[in-house]
């Protein structure tokens, strides 16, 4: 048996001496969150999930996948006193499913978000998407967006995952607000520092920040035509002014 089923195994027979997370990075996608989580991998008072994405409540739990199984990619709790731990998946923001499944199992779980512009967190994921080969090389981002009606996955992928406000409003339907750290992206690629800073307090940790603030995979792509840009100004135009007045006038791009 190799290293890893043996691993694996220990993993699902401990499962129930594992501690579960005390708080989740639950998106958005292409917004920060791998550097984020990289970032919380240094702390001293942090020990994370074996993996970062672990997709457990929008995908796994609808394939046969139990709390047992989620529980095993997290730390036994005699190595984790004092200590807390997490995980990250940006797409449970994007799953309406996704909050009512996670109330269940952790009702007092703490929430972090980061919402980046909606414009450049589509062309991003596109552009992360056409690098792995996941989207038709014969489609541009241009293509992709033009007529969501017969392009139902580009609609979902680019352009509905940045209609934050929807999504936000769903997880306040199972979640108290003060369950949620809403970070701003742009802020977060300006200055980590200072939003460490935040992230530390509403974690509750004391503020060690890690050596290496360098931003954890970042593409490198063309960029947005401004012909584009404005067609999608108009799209996301009601559903951003719906996320400052869900949010605050941080949240204006």
């Amino acid at each position: 048996m190799m290293l890893s089923s043996l691993k694996y195994c220990y993993r699902r027979l401990t499962s129930s001496l594992r501690k579960l997370p005390d708080f989740i990075i639950i998106g958005a996608q292409k917004s920060g969150t791998s550097s984020l989580y990289y970032y919380l991998s240094q702390h001293p008072r942090l020990k994370l999930a074996i993996n970062k994405e672990i997709h457990y409540y929008n995908y796994h739990i609808r394939h046969g996948k139990n709390l047992g199984w989620y529980k095993s990619f997290f730390p036994l709790k005699l190595r984790c006193i004092g200590r807390k731990t997490g995980e990250a998946s940006p797409y449970y923001l994007f799953d309406d499913r996704a909050a009512a499944r996670l109330k269940l199992d952790l009702p007092n779980v703490k929430l972090i978000a980061i919402l980046r512009n909606p414009i450049d967190r589509a062309y991003s994921a596109y552009n992360m998407n056409a690098a792995k080969g996941k989207w038709p090389t014969t489609q541009t981002f241009e293509q992709a967006i033009a007529n969501p009606d017969l392009s139902m996955e580009a609609s979902q992928i680019y352009l509905i995952r940045g209609q934050y406000a929807g999504h936000i409003k769903k997880w306040l339907q199972h979640f108290k607000r003060e369950q949620f750290l809403f970070i701003k992206s742009e802020n977060f690629f300006t200055d980590p520092g200072s939003t460490l800073r935040k992230v530390y307090q509403f974690l509750e940790i004391e503020e060690v920040y890690p050596d290496n603030l360098k931003a954890q995979e970042v593409g490198s792509y063309s960029a947005l035509s401004a012909s584009t840009r404005a067609q999608l100004e108009d799209f996301f135009r009601q559903s951003n002014a719906e996320l400052i007045e869900l949010l605050g006038n941080e949240f204006k791009w």
